[in-house]
């Protein structure tokens, strides 16, 4: 039984770790507007070039994405579990892997940017940046690797080649 126990548990670790990371990263963004609208770069401050501000909002619209997803499979899990079913469904362990995979490849990509705009100060290890750089990378390694996420999701799509097959069967 530990196993199962283990295995519902999963989509919890992984719902978490989707969640947790959202205002860390609208906290990287928030600090590098900041940054960016008092870093002067070729008589401009950096913020005010259109492919940084640009490059910025695309990037807290992946967070707003990442939130409405997360929201979405937190609540069918708490429905499940007020219906006192043990384990997750097969909607709720795919929406939880897609959100964990999603969280951590987000993080990495909106860290990397951030830190290309801070310059040579956002390597710098005082930098809150450079932390965020180091840290987030764990999101895609705890509670099941990206590739992980990409054998669950695929396998509750039906579309591993050994589920293919058994279904044309």
């Amino acid at each position: 039984m530990g196993f199962m126990m283990q295995m519902a548990q999963f989509q919890e670790e992984r719902l978490w770790g989707a969640a947790n990371v959202l205002k860390g990263l609208e906290l990287c963004i928030k600090e590098t507007i900041e940054y960016t609208g008092q870093r002067p770069v070729f008589k401009k401050n950096v913020l005010d070039y259109q492919v940084v501000h640009f490059r910025l909002a695309e990037l807290q619209t992946e967070i707003e994405a990442l939130r409405a997803l997360v929201y979405r499979c937190t609540e069918l899990y708490v429905e499940e579990k007020s219906k006192g079913r043990p384990m997750a469904s097969d909607e709720i362990v795919k929406l939880a892997s897609m959100a964990k995979l999603k969280s951590g490849r987000l993080a990495r990509e909106v860290t990397d940017a951030c830190l290309q705009y801070w310059g040579g100060m956002g390597f710098m290890w005082e930098s809150s940046i450079a932390r965020a750089y180091r840290d987030c990378r764990l999101i895609s390694i705890g509670g099941g690797a990206d590739e992980v996420m990409l054998s669950i999701i695929c396998k509750m799509m039906k579309i591993l080649p050994s589920k293919r097959k058994q279904a044309a069967k």
